[in-house]
């Protein structure tokens, strides 16, 4: 019920009040800021979720380039092997 304290006198009051009721000061209200603050967390977490992906497909894609060199020399032909071994 008493969620806020009044910057004011320091008393504990309803979070939805526009008058603090023990010093009649007129009350700011707070709803700006906190739906402001909301946007900028969820820009953060859209912000690290495209980050992690891309870092995800660049790693996938040199990755791949690196196994695709390394396997350039390498066969895997039954009939080779079986030269080899002879």
């Amino acid at each position: 019920m008493f969620k806020k304290v009044c910057p004011y006198c320091k008393e504990r009051i309803k979070k939805d009040a526009v008058i603090c009721r023990y010093c009649h000061k007129e009350l700011d209200s707070g709803k700006e800021d906190t739906c402001s603050s909301s946007l900028w967390v969820f820009a953060g977490f859209v912000g690290l979720a495209l980050g992690a992906a891309a870092a995800l497909g660049l790693g996938y894609v040199s990755e791949r380039k690196r196994w695709e060199e390394d396997q350039s020399g390498v066969s895997f032909d039954e009939e080779e092997e079986e030269e080899s071994c002879q």
